[in-house]
């Protein structure tokens, strides 16, 4: 791990693989923050809490310090993806979505998936590393899926660039437009068509899924929203129904 030298500890790290693409920047940030902390000859180790003003750890005083910040993001999330316009399969999808937790190029490579360099790059551009963010916001074939949404809401805006920002974009600024329960229904169900592209190109090598995209997201959103106001004694969305069939029914689907 490291040797002294003139009284001075200097560390020297050996891994036990090669780092692979962020990890050598978190490597480097690691030496870094290694490099501020000053070991004395003689002393005795010993570990001291930050949040607590004696430097002692306290469960209850840990809890405190993570259960705000958890609270908040697990509930904004919870919000989001638990959307009863779609099935469960699709808010789990979008839970792993959110957390970055989908097989991706980029995430099979980081977790030492053995894969050749040329095979990282996106699916659907071949222009950069497939990450979710790129996948799901950035790439052009992809920007192109989202801007025919919004349009086909009659919504102007500039698209975020990561997954939590559009994520947020269709909860908050879109939710006023149509509705937050609508607005997560129908970032879940986009993502969910992008990812089934993406696997129709990976698998079989087939891109004609693309043609029918926006088809797919109109009708699935349609047939959420529908089941919804059939169900029984199921009040949506403060009265804003009628004016979502009739977007469907008589402009939604229709287009030049």
């Amino acid at each position: 791990m490291g040797d002294w030298e003139r009284d001075r500890w200097c560390w020297s790290i050996a891994w036990r693989r090669e780092r692979r693409g962020r990890e050598r920047d978190e490597e480097e940030l690691l030496m870094k923050l290694l490099g501020k902390v000053r070991i004395k000859i003689g002393g005795d180790d010993g570990w001291r809490w930050v949040h607590d003003s004696k430097g002692n750890y306290v469960v209850k005083k840990a809890y405190e310090f993570l259960a705000p910040l958890e609270s908040v993001l697990q509930g904004q999330l919870c919000r989001l993806v638990w959307c009863n316009l779609v099935p469960s399969k699709v808010s789990f999808f979008g839970w792993r979505l959110c957390l970055d937790r989908l097989p991706t190029k980029g995430n099979l490579y980081k977790r030492g998936v053995d894969m050749q360099e040329g095979s990282l790059m996106c699916s659907f551009c071949n222009e950069a590393m497939e990450e979710i963010d790129h996948l799901f916001c950035t790439c052009k074939e992809v920007w192109l899926l989202w801007a025919k949404v919004l349009n086909w809401w009659g919504a102007k805006s500039v698209l975020p660039n990561s997954v939590a920002a559009i994520a947020e974009f269709f909860w908050s600024s879109f939710g006023r437009l149509v509705g937050k329960e609508m607005g997560a229904c129908m970032f879940l169900i986009v993502s969910w068509y992008l990812w089934y592209w993406r696997n129709a190109v990976v698998f079989q090598n087939n891109g004609s899924f693309k043609e029918k995209l926006l088809d797919m997201v109109q009708i699935k959103s349609f047939l959420g929203l529908n089941l919804r106001i059939l169900a029984p004694c199921s009040p949506f969305m403060n009265g804003r129904v009628p004016q979502l069939l009739v977007h469907w029914r008589c402009g939604g689907i229709k287009r030049n």
